[in-house]
């Protein structure tokens, strides 16, 4: 177990929650969210919270998906959250603004298994939209109306009996499995879902709610007119 530990007056019990905390509002906006970004489940974050503590493990956790966040910063030794930060000054007096752009983790148009370079180097940000990472698209499956080299803009559904046929969809399942799709079949008790490719070319398909792990609504589209 690492000790977190602060060079200031401030007690240590509140050193570990104040950084999930940080952590969470930064990557994701919810424990279930940024759980699934470093590879753990949200009553696992939900005991860091709970003991003030994060193990060995979630910190390493935290370092192989977020390469940006300072090792430093995780157990206690500085107060710059950021690496590659030299005046922390000016750190302090620059707020992060807008949402993650992970730029090695592409939101495949088609189906594209999840690997394990979930970094974000930029972020991105557009008053007035409301939204929870950036995402870049590969893939043709939802052409015309989402291209290949688009990026989208989610925000997490917090209930599946929010979808609406006619919004498109990031949709991460339990098989490690992330897709751009409309879905329909939300209603009623059958047990899968049909998932729809706006590109002719591919067929609808069935999805077991059950393997439905989380869906994001996609908030908005950026497209380079060149």
């Amino acid at each position: 177990m690492i000790t977190l530990h602060q060079k200031t007056n401030k007690t240590t019990q509140m050193d570990a929650r104040e950084i999930l905390k940080t952590l969470i509002r930064e990557y994701g906006g919810t424990q279930k969210v940024f759980a699934s970004i470093i590879g753990t489940t949200q009553p696992t974050i939900a005991n860091w919270m709970a003991q003030n503590q994060i193990p060995e493990g979630g910190i390493a956790k935290i370092c192989r998906a977020l390469p940006d966040v300072s090792f430093e910063w995780l157990t206690g030794q500085e107060d710059t959250p950021r690496s590659g930060y030299q005046d922390e000054s000016a750190a302090d007096a620059m707020p992060m603004v807008g949402k993650p752009y992970y730029n090695r983790m592409p939101a495949s148009a088609g189906q594209l298994t999840m690997g394990d370079n979930n970094v974000t180097t930029e972020r991105i940000y557009i008053p007035g939209i409301q939204v929870s990472a950036y995402f870049p698209v590969v893939g043709n499956s939802m052409d015309p109306t989402i291209q290949s080299g688009d990026i989208v803009g989610i925000r997490q559904l917090d209930n599946l009996s929010r979808i609406r046929p006619n919004d498109i969809y990031l949709i991460f399942t339990r098989d490690n499995e992330r897709m751009l799709k409309r879905i329909k079949g939300v209603n009623g008790n059958d047990p899968y879902l049909t998932l729809y490719s706006d590109n002719p070319a591919y067929d609808p398909f069935p999805v077991l709610k059950e393997q439905i792990l989380i869906v994001y609504k996609v908030v908005c589209i950026i497209r380079s007119l060149e």
